[in-house]
């Protein structure tokens, strides 16, 4: 493949025998954020409602994939007392302070823009306990746990999913879906 290309797409017969296209469809190509899905340009009542439950029993699988892969909170190795309800996430500090918008890092754009940092760029903070200084600087990992939707995270976290973890995940870049 050539520098700048887009990948070749092609749509398997079967695949489009069980989606329901036909050869005198025309079909619309929605794009989001690492996901491309064709629907008909026109469909009927009852193929709408096909489409929903489709793209949701995806959504499902993928949000399996994604709970699987962080595991359920277990208060950081700590443990629960009496089991482990969902939403245990409240109780530990690392995957509550993880949601907590005040851990934050914020520097005015005017004194990111004269030390050279971007305006939307991660930061870091560190002090010096002998001086009391603090100080900022640009984060090495420019991905991590506040990048996750808002609505994704808030079902993760209600479900007990280990926030710390998967904050680990987007941290490394891992790869936790195919092969």
């Amino acid at each position: 493949m050539k520098k700048n290309q887009m990948p070749q797409i092609g749509l398997p017969a079967d695949a489009c025998e069980r989606s329901g296209f036909t050869e005198k469809d025309t079909l619309e190509l929605h794009a989001g954020q690492n996901a491309l899905v064709f629907l008909k340009d026109k469909m009927t009542a009852l193929e709408v409602a096909n489409a929903i439950q489709s793209l949701s029993a995806l959504a499902s699988d993928l949000t399996v994939v994604l709970a699987s892969a962080c595991g359920l909170c277990d208060n950081c190795g700590e443990g629960c007392e009496d089991g482990c309800p969902a939403g245990w996430v409240a109780g530990c500090s690392l995957c509550h302070d993880l949601l907590d918008e005040s851990q934050t890092v914020s520097i005015p754009g005017y004194l990111l823009e004269e030390a050279g940092i971007p305006a939307d760029a991660k930061l870091e903070a560190y002090t010096d306990e002998d001086s009391g200084e603090i100080t900022v600087t640009e984060a090495d990992i420019q991905q991590d746990i506040t990048d996750v939707p808002p609505g994704i995270l808030a079902v993760l976290a209600q479900s007990g999913v280990c926030l710390a973890e998967l904050d680990e995940l987007i941290m490394q870049d891992s790869v936790i879906y195919g092969n």
